[in-house]
Formats: C-alpha cells, structure tokens, sequence
C-alpha cells in the first residue's frame, strides 16, 4: 500500500506533522534500521529536529535481514594475506553504522524527480541517482526508483514529516 500522509493512529496535539523521528517509531517493517539509528546520537538528533530538513529512505527489515553482512560489521574486506576478516572493535562497528545510516539520508527537505543530477547523501563522497521505473502512477513518486547496478530500489510508501519526508525503500543504499 502506497501512502502519501502522516499515519492516521499518530495525531500531534497541535495538528502538525509529527517529525521523522516519530515517523520511524510506528514503522514497524523497518525497525532494525530504527534500532541502529537510535544508537547513532547526531543522526538521532537530526531525525527530532523540525529546523533541519531532511529525507530519509529508510530500508524494510527484508531489505537489512538480506545484507550478507550487518551494518555494524560494514561490507567485508580482505585482509591483505587474503583472509576476510570478521573481527570488529566496538569504535569500528560505531563507525560502520554511521556510514550506512549516512548513506540512507539526504539534506534536503524531499526528492526533485525532475533533477536529473545524482542526490548527495551524508555520506561524504556518496549520492543516489533517480530513475524512472514506471509511467502513469497515481503520485509522481511512484514512477521512480534508487538506480541500483542494473536496476533500482524501489519506492514502497512515501510519509511527509515536519521536519521532510520519509521513503520506506525495499533495498539499502551502499555505504561503499
């Protein structure tokens, strides 16, 4: 189901949108990324904060439980004799999840589907590119994916938020 409101279970006293923040919280198909994000003290903050704008795409739980490996961990890289190493420190693995979470959002209050420039992430050096994957949907967004290699991640739901919008996304956005 394809959405583009604010749930209806979640009414703020004063009318206005709740913030991504709170969005996150009733997304119970992508609560692994809420966890790590959670953990993530700048990023928590900017997801509360109404002053700053911002997009988030946020990947299902699928799409997080697919990675051949955690985001705590990073993508795996060989040792120089070879061998893929698993060990990680606890500064590492902070480390690793901050990539990936940056890698997921956008300083920018939502997506121009008309640029045809790729979308500069938090991640230094890391941006995502728009591709249009079907014509004559209802919303525009929904014409759209994440180009991904040969293909595209897909759009799912979109939910505006106070402080910008909220993609659930049925892939993840390489840190690397």
């Amino acid at each position: 189901m394809a959405s583009d409101t604010a749930p209806e279970d979640f009414v703020r006293p004063d009318n206005t949108l709740p913030t991504i923040f709170d969005l996150l919280v009733l997304q119970r198909g992508s609560s692994i990324f809420f966890d790590y994000l959670r953990e993530s003290g700048a990023i928590s903050k900017r997801m509360k904060n109404e002053s700053v704008k911002t997009t988030l795409l946020l990947p299902t739980n699928k799409a997080v439980i697919s990675l051949g490996w955690k985001p705590h961990q990073g993508p795996p890289k060989p040792s120089p004799d070879g061998e893929i190493g698993v060990e990680i420190t606890e500064e590492m693995g902070k480390a690793n999840v901050e990539r990936w979470l940056s890698a997921h959002i956008l300083p920018v209050d939502d997506i121009d589907f008309t640029s045809e420039n790729p979308l500069p992430t938090l991640l230094e050096g890391r941006s995502v590119s728009i591709l249009k994957t079907h014509t004559g949907q209802s919303a525009e967004w929904q014409n759209y994916g994440l180009a991904q290699g040969d293909g595209a991640i897909g759009l799912k739901k979109r939910i505006p938020a106070s402080n910008g919008v909220l993609y659930v996304i049925d892939g993840t956005i390489s840190s690397e």
